[in-house]
């Protein structure tokens, strides 16, 4: 046992990019069954094994690399002298991002994986879509009302094409979101009961998809979470559909006639 683990932990310090899947139960079901497998426990059953080993050999190397951080992760000023981090500290990559001024500087189609790793220290990898890659990053506009702050996941094909954008979030103030989503992106109205609903329609399925809802409790000094923001944007060849998030949210709101 003990030449095994130490066989995974030379693998896990060979093996190069952050690759995590924890986001979802699915990632942190698996991460269980394979610290158990490591830990010498019997938490699975015969078909998970091959020889000892789990099945999927790479989340053996995901789950020694998740355990702690600190087995692979560098003080700044060593990972800037091995070039991991900008040398200028004011283009280094932040938690958010940086500023975001303009929403439209983040919803668009042309972002690469590579982009968002040179941007955000930190990136999750997120499976929602068994054909697209999912990389989560957090996101803040800014400190006024208007401004919103939540994750934002791109989701990517095999070619690296991005295909899907979704945020989901909180705002103070719709008056930006909204303006912004029907003059750029060529969202409209729908009817609803909801505190908004904005959509762009293909063979009146809705492709983009902004809904907005009151919070549970609307406190008037909760500045920045007194609406949710559920937004999604698809490529128009819609090559993999909408989300079925967002198919979930539009047969409820359907059925129970919200919209």
């Amino acid at each position: 046992m003990l030449n095994r683990t130490k066989l995974v932990a030379l693998l896990a310090a060979a093996a190069g990019g952050p690759y995590v899947a924890s986001e979802t139960q699915w990632g942190r079901t698996a991460s269980s069954s394979v610290s158990q497998m490591i830990g010498g426990e019997s938490g699975s059953g015969p078909s998970d094994r091959v020889g000892g080993y789990a099945r999927h050999s790479h989340h053996e190397i995901e789950t020694l690399r998740g355990s702690s951080t600190d087995r692979y992760r560098y003080e700044t000023n060593l990972a800037r002298k091995l070039g991991g981090v900008p040398a200028d500290p004011a283009v280094e990559p932040s938690l958010v991002g940086g500023k975001v001024p303009d929403l439209r500087e983040v919803l668009r189609f042309d972002i690469t994986d590579r982009w968002l790793i040179d941007r955000f220290s930190r990136v999750s990898t997120v499976l929602a879509d068994l054909r697209l890659e999912g990389l989560r990053v957090p996101i803040v506009t800014g400190t006024r009302a208007t401004d919103l702050a939540g994750t934002l996941t791109y989701y990517f094909d095999h070619g690296g094409a991005l295909q899907r954008i979704q945020l989901h979030g909180f705002t103070g103030d719709p008056n930006m979101v909204v303006p912004l989503m029907t003059q750029y992106y060529g969202l409209q109205s729908e009817p609803a009961i909801e505190a908004g609903v904005y959509t762009k329609r293909w063979n009146g399925m809705p492709i983009q998809f902004l809904r907005l809802t009151h919070a549970p409790v609307v406190y008037s000094d909760a500045i920045h979470q007194k609406y949710t923001v559920f937004i999604e944007l698809n490529q128009p060849n819609l090559a993999y559909g909408i989300s079925d998030e967002a198919k979930r949210v539009i047969y409820a709101d359907r059925s129970t006639g919200r919209w």
